[in-house]
């Protein structure tokens, strides 16, 4: 991604904003509202080999280096006190948070009648977004030529800054064993085109009690840090490090029911996300058998499987209430899969250490709560 797309990136905004200005705004609907996301992840050994495929529970109780035999016999066997290994699990878990504002702009575009045809539409969407170490925003263009498909189209971008005081790093190079020294701040764009398939009973059989709730979304995602070069990984949002230059898909898959109460919507939500880009899923794919050299002899080490042909889910219960003055609030429950590692490599804290056993596991990864206000 060359430096005139990263331009318009950050031009976007202000472009949309002009072109409101410009426009004769009768027949438009505009809607603003803020919220936050708030979530707690359990603590676990997840990246441990010691434990068999299957569903893999909570563990508070973190796991060192210098206690595992097979790590020090191992091909690294780093002391605990080095930058280049790191302990399974922390004893508290971790927290994520962000507040963000969005402004929307509606307006029909098809003159038609009927259930499918009367809600058509386009709508233009700004969004910043801000968490401790990080500042973006998000806009988008969706197309809604009838009711039950959507099109989108946008763009994103932003930069982050670190939190030494937490070893977390909001947009960093990953890239070595020890990133004491590594390359930060730059610029993360994210462009993506997406379609969505969405179905409301209630649209087809009109009642209050009939909104069964039916949504499919496919995206299709391209990420670039600026800072980063082919196959080198990257922090966003201080996240596992595991980004690369390419193309990702993302799903989103919902189905549920929305009551006429104060609770107006109960139902289960999925994530699937995994590498489209062939360089990055054929990178270090988790049945490969490659063979392990020698550290010492070069700074960067061979490949191993930690699995970039992975695909990852994400899914778990949602309900939603809403409150008096357009407030509301969303809970979600939600499992993760995973893989496990041998344990002569797992306690490397770079990724690219890891091999992969094969097998897999399920967890309960987090307690997720979002507040909304419409305004």
């Amino acid at each position: 991604m060359n430096k005139k797309y990263c331009l318009l990136l950050r031009m976007a905004p202000a472009f949309m904003a002009c072109l409101f200005c410009a426009a004769d705004l009768s027949g438009w609907d505009f809607d603003h509202d803020f919220g936050a996301n708030f979530a707690y992840y359990l603590d676990d050994n997840r990246n441990s080999a010691s434990g068999a495929s299957g569903f893999l529970p909570p563990s508070y109780k973190p796991m060192y280096p210098e206690d595992s035999a097979q790590w020090k016999n191992g091909h690294y066997s780093w002391l605990n006190s080095s930058p280049a290994s790191r302990r399974l699990g922390n004893g508290w878990g971790a927290v994520e948070i962000e507040t963000y504002y969005r402004f929307r702009a509606r307006q029909n575009v098809l003159e038609a009648e009927g259930p499918l045809m009367k809600d058509n539409n386009i709508t233009f969407m700004i969004k910043p977004v801000l968490s401790p170490v990080t500042l973006h925003v998000e806009t988008e263009i969706q197309f809604t030529p009838i009711g039950f498909f959507e099109l989108t189209g946008g763009v994103a971008g932003g930069f982050g800054w670190p939190l030494r005081f937490m070893n977390l790093e909001g947009l960093a190079l990953n890239d070595q064993d020890d990133i004491t020294d590594t390359k930060r701040s730059g610029w993360a764009g994210f462009y993506f085109v997406a379609g969505t398939i969405q179905f409301d009973l209630a649209a087809l059989v009109p009642g209050k009690w009939n909104h069964l709730i039916f949504l499919a979304s496919a995206k299709a995602r391209y990420m670039h840090y600026s800072r980063a070069g082919a196959l080198d990984a990257w922090y966003w949002r201080a996240d596992r490090g595991e980004n690369f230059n390419g193309w990702e898909y993302r799903g989103n898959y919902v189905i549920g029911y929305q009551p006429p109460w104060q609770v107006d919507f109960i139902g289960f939500l999925a994530e699937h996300w995994f590498w489209l880009s062939k360089d990055v899923r054929e990178l270090a794919p988790i049945n490969a058998d490659y063979r392990i050299g020698n550290p010492a002899k070069s700074a960067l080490p061979e490949v191993e499987a930690w699995g970039s042909d992975f695909q990852n889910w994400r899914f778990g219960p949602a309900v939603n209430l809403v409150f008096e003055d357009d407030h509301n609030l969303t809970f979600l429950l939600q499992f993760r899969n995973g893989l496990y590692y041998t344990e002569e490599t797992v306690y490397a804290r770079w990724f690219k250490r890891f091999d992969a056993t094969g097998d897999r596991y399920v967890e309960f990864e987090r307690l997720a709560i979002a507040y909304g206000w419409d305004f």
